[in-house]
Parts: C-alpha cells; sequence; structure tokens
C-alpha cells in the first residue's frame, strides 16, 4: 500500500468534518502539513501490522530455496522472500535485491531490533549480500540457500553474528 492509499485510509477511519474538506481536495497540495499531524497515526497502523508479516513469512517456512525464486510455487531467494512476505502482507512494493532493501527504511542498531526489521549479511564476501526478517527473541527468518529451505535461525550464533552488516525498519511511506 503506498503512502497516499494508506493516508486516506486512515483519514476515511478518523474522519471529521475537517477531514472531508482534505479528501475532497488535492492531497498532493497538502500532504506534508498533513503528514507530520498523522505520524503517530501512521506508527501506530504500521505497528500493528507488524503480526502480518511474521506470521505471513512464518506461514513460508519449510518453502525450497530458489535463486531468483520469487512464489512458492517455485521457491525464493532471500531478498524475493521478503518482497513477498512484504507485498502479501502489507501490499508493500519492495526492491528485488538485499543491497537495495538495505537502502530504505532507517538504520537500526542490533540492540534496537524490533520485529518485522529487515537483517542483513555479509554471506558472499560482499556487503549486503543477505537479508532477512526479524522476528523477535533474537531470531530471524529467511530464505538461506541452494539445498535448503526458509527458516529460522539465531542471529547471536556466531555464523551470523561474524555477518551481521545491519538492519533497518521499513518506512511504508518508502514503498516503491
Amino acid at each position: 500500500m503506498n503512502f497516499k492509499a494508506l493516508f486516506i485510509l486512515l483519514i476515511l477511519a478518523f474522519s471529521s468534518p475537517t477531514w472531508a474538506d482534505v479528501i475532497s481536495t488535492n492531497l498532493s497540495s497538502q500532504d506534508a502539513a498533513v503528514t507530520s499531524e498523522l505520524a503517530p497515526l501512521v506508527d501506530k497502523q504500521w505497528t500493528s501490522n507488524i503480526p502480518l508479516i511474521i506470521d505471513k513469512a512464518y506461514e513460508l517456512t519449510g518453502i525450497k530455496y530458489k535463486l531468483g525464486g520469487s512464489k512458492p510455487e517455485t521457491g525464493f531467494d532471500c531478498s524475493q522472500f521478503v518482497k513477498y512476505v512484504f507485498e502479501q502482507a502489507l501490499n508493500l512494493s519492495l526492491p528485488p535485491s538485499a543491497r537495495s532493501l538495505s537502502k530504505m527504511g532507517e538504520t537500526i542498531k542490533f540492540e534496537d531490533l524490533q520485529p518485522g526489521d529487515l537483517v542483513f549479511f555479509n554471506t558472499r564476501k560482499s556487503k549486503f549480500s543477505h537479508v532477512g526478517i526479524y522476528v523477535g527473541n533474537d531470531e530471524f527468518i529467511h530464505a538461506p540457500r541452494t539445498g535448503k529451505t526458509i527458516r529460522v535461525e539465531n542471529l547471536t550464533k556466531n555464523y551470523w553474528l561474524k555477518r551481521f552488516n545491519g538492519a533497518t525498519r521499513i518506512d511504508p511511506a518508502e514503498s516503491l
């Protein structure tokens, strides 16, 4: 869902006579002023959608890894898995590569990770070459590699700690 669609949904959900005037006008001229007023509502809405992301990710556990795969029937690679989860759970369109995903949203420190955050790793001698979705309790879900299936792993295992590159929290307004 793009920001304007989310914005309209929020307006309709919390409508009052003053919001009716906003709806009937050209939203592009109102975006800057209204966005600052609605930021707490958008954050609350986003936070309430995190379980949808986590549930959709868990639904896909056991599906095989396939390089370039982008659907459950054929399998997923890591970035297409993340892209698919966010599209199915929230109708957000994200870019198709781990590196491009790493440039979206807000950078998050390891100790500040929250469920729904994206976690990145250097698994191919290249920064941000692998991505997963943090699910809480030091665990993340991902599509690991050829011959494996989508699964949950512990971030504090030595293998993942050594390769951890960072994390981001997706901003729904940044979706494609």
